[in-house]
Parts: C-alpha cells; sequence; structure tokens
C-alpha cells in the first residue's frame, strides 16, 4: 500500500501530485483560484462583536474551499468532497449571522448555530433562490461522498495480473479532477453571490468590497467558457 511509504515519504509525494494537476489542469486552477481570491478579499469589517459570528462562519467558508482545492490536486476526491460540504454549511451559517443578534450568552449563541433546520428555513425565505442552490449542490454530495461507501472506496483498489494493489491516492483522479475544480468553481461563485445579497441586505457593518459585482459577472462568464465542456454546476 502507498502509506507503507511512511508519512514523510507521502508528503513529499502530495506535492509531486499537486504540481502534476497544477500543470494538467492550469486554465481551470487559474479560474478557481481567482475566485477564492476574490471571496477571501470580498468583506471587511472593524470588528464589531455582532459581527465576529459572520466572519468566523466566513473564514471557515474560505479554508473549506481552499483545502478542497489542494485535496483534489492531491487526488484525495473523497477529503475534497468534505471540503465541500463543510463549505456549504459555513456559508449557509455565514448568512445567518448576518440577521443573527449576538447574545452575551455563550450557550444562546451555540443553541442558535447549531439548529441547521431553523438555520436553512431563514435562508430560504429570505433567499430563495439562492437556498435552493446550496439544497441541490448539497444533496449531491451527501449521497455520495458524506458516509463511506463501496463506490468511494474502490478508488482505493488497482490490479495488475493477479496482483490487487491498495492505494493511498485516488485512483480515479485523472477522470474526476476537472469536473471537481469546476463544482469548486462554482461554489466559490455561488458563496460570493449569496454573501454579498446578504451583507448588503443586512447594512449591519460589514463592508462589501468595491468592484464584488463586476468580479461577480465576470467570473461567471469566465466559468461558462473554461469549463464549457463540463456541465453547469449553477443550473
Amino acid at each position: 500500500m502507498d502509506s507503507g511509504k511512511g508519512l514523510s515519504k507521502l508528503n513529499a509525494l502530495e506535492n509531486d501530485k499537486f504540481q502534476e494537476g497544477l500543470l494538467k489542469y492550469a486554465d481551470y486552477f487559474k479560474v478557481v483560484e481567482d475566485i477564492l481570491h476574490s471571496l477571501s478579499h470580498g468583506f471587511l469589517g472593524a470588528g464589531q462583536d455582532e459581527n465576529r459570528p459572520f466572519f468566523a462562519f466566513y473564514a471557515q467558508a474560505c479554508a473549506d474551499l481552499q483545502l478542497a482545492v489542494l485535496s483534489t490536486l492531491r487526488q484525495h476526491d473523497v477529503q475534497a468532497c468534505l471540503m465541500l460540504r463543510h463549505a456549504l454549511e459555513s456559508v449557509g451559517l455565514a448568512v445567518y449571522a448576518t440577521g443573527f443578534k449576538l447574545s452575551v450568552d455563550e450557550n444562546e449563541v451555540v443553541a442558535a448555530f447549531g439548529d441547521k433546520d431553523k438555520v436553512f428555513k431563514w435562508i430560504e425565505a429570505g433567499f430563495p433562490e439562492d437556498s435552493q442552490k446550496l439544497k441541490v449542490l448539497k444533496k449531491k454530495i451527501n449521497d455520495n461522498f458524506a458516509h463511506a461507501n463501496i463506490l468511494t472506496a474502490a478508488t482505493r483498489l488497482s490490479e495488475v495480473g493477479d496482483k490487487l494493489n491498495l492505494h493511498f491516492f485516488d485512483t480515479n483522479s485523472s477522470r474526476l479532477m476537472g469536473s471537481r475544480l469546476y463544482v469548486i468553481a462554482e461554489i466559490g461563485w455561488l458563496a460570493m453571490d449569496l454573501l454579498e445579497k446578504a451583507v448588503t441586505k443586512a447594512n449591519n457593518g460589514v463592508a462589501v468590497q468595491p468592484g464584488i459585482i463586476a468580479c461577480l459577472r465576470g467570473y461567471s462568464e469566465q466559468i461558462d467558457k473554461v469549463f464549457a465542456d463540463l456541465k453547469t454546476a449553477k443550473s
């Protein structure tokens, strides 16, 4: 098995995989990198206490999406999809935080953000179209990657002659990497679009970077152009 090489060796191999993926999907990666850069610099605040939950979930969503890119290029698709699921939830919680009145009671804060049904019903009421997109994307991931299953486990195996090999890296990544980068681009775009709407609507002291609407328009066109051969996740 690959993992028999030891963790230090695997760490070096991961960098090799990353560089290979970067070369093979340079155009895809550029779009994703630009979107995530704009997303991570899109919203500013003066650190008011009431906005801390928003910035916490916003930062988490950005980190999740960056980790999803790294996992994709390093040929760990299950890990990438788990990060995407976490990103979608974090985006939803960040949106909810724009309308949340911060309590001094820590238990109340934990309880408020722990009730996911309440959170996503609130989003559905205020942003129905975006809420539906979040649900569709999250369901696709839940159906295939949220739990261990034979389809994802099978990517750990390969057979040469009559010898069965066990792998640390995915054996089907060359087929999935492009489409996964596309989905990450779409989720990054959706996150930026929904957060901009929520922050603007709340008018609660969080500042939207000038030009973000133009960025969204430009990135939508880039996604459609660069990933033209892949099925869209926006529709």
